[in-house]
């Protein structure tokens, strides 16, 4: 398409509310906008990969820009101190799987913004057309916004074991209310509608081991509304909690050694630019891939529904 409005589309087709043309549908070759299309026969095997991946791509960008946009999911200190922390609402419980990094923003006068450019920037920098694999929700990470911080929180060695204690509790409890979540959906009749936000099937939806193993900690005390282009250079805390059993080796901060802004504790607990803490999560993920390829596999995992089977 040549129009500005559908230039993000592929040139073969012509996109809108009734997509594809099927057999028997607009024989004059023209859609209800009067726009040339074509009918599905008369695409090759290439264009119709192309512009499925890319109605995936799309779909992809939409779920993950959603969870953003609703109210997040707002753990409390306290609760997770007093092993109390209450269940995980369903849709962010989903959205924890198959995410690489917890990122854990800490309230303050700019947080909202900062939440929406930082989630653009770090889309952007995570996401390969055509490339990265996006089955299952799988994205780089899940945002979370503690409460109950100490008012006009600084970020200290203290904080950041707070946070990785509270992402420790986020875990367990992800962990405890799984087993709830699959009894439930077993219950749960074929015929009633389950979104994409809450598939009936948990098999392929499962918790990352690099999400145990590091956190991102960011505040918006340097963040100055600059726009999601112009945020690399935030500095951000990335801390190792210690978990790391089911990795393929231990991670280590020396690669970034150059690119370290300030030791907070070193090995442990660094502030690096928010540029360089994604590329190392980005890194990681393609480590653990070639060692143990993507979990959950969507080569072997995925089955197609009967609906989509020929007779």
């Amino acid at each position: 398409m040549e129009d500005a409005d559908h230039k993000m589309y592929a040139p073969y087709v012509c996109r809108g509310s009734d997509g594809l043309l099927r057999d028997g549908q607009g024989r004059d070759g023209k859609n209800w906008q009067g726009r040339e299309v074509k009918l599905l026969s008369e695409f090759s095997r290439d264009e119709l990969l192309w512009l499925f991946r890319t109605d995936l791509e799309g779909s992809h960008r939409y779920k993950i820009h959603t969870v953003v946009a609703i109210p997040p999911y707002e753990p409390s200190v306290r609760d997770a101190a007093a092993n109390c922390l209450p269940d995980i609402p369903t849709y962010h419980w989903i959205d924890i799987c198959n995410k690489s990094v917890p990122v854990y923003i800490l309230p303050g006068p700019r947080w909202l913004l900062l939440r929406v450019v930082l989630h653009n920037y770090i889309y952007r920098r995570w996401f390969r057309p055509y490339r990265s694999e996006i089955d299952f929700i799988r994205f780089i990470c899940k945002f979370v916004i503690p409460q109950d911080l100490p008012d006009n929180t600084k970020v200290s060695l203290s904080t950041v074991d707070t946070i990785i204690s509270l992402s420790k509790a986020v875990i367990a409890r992800f962990e405890a209310q799984r087993i709830i979540e699959v009894e439930e959906r077993a219950t749960t009749p074929d015929w009633c509608s389950i979104s994409w936000s809450s598939p009936k099937n948990l098999d392929h939806y499962i918790l990352q081991p690099l999400f145990r193993a590091l956190v991102i900690i960011v505040s918006d005390e340097k963040y100055n509304k600059e726009p999601s282009t112009a945020l690399g250079n935030l500095p951000v805390y990335l801390a190792r909690t210690g978990v790391e059993e089911e990795l393929s080796a231990p991670i280590s901060f020396e690669p970034l050694a150059t690119k370290i802004i300030c030791h907070i504790e070193p090995g442990r607990v660094i502030l690096v630019a928010l540029e360089t803490a994604i590329d190392f999560i980005i890194g990681l993920e393609a480590r653990e891939a070639a060692a143990f390829g993507l979990r959950p596999d969507p080569a072997t995992d995925w089955k197609p529904n009967e609906d989509m089977l020929e007779a």
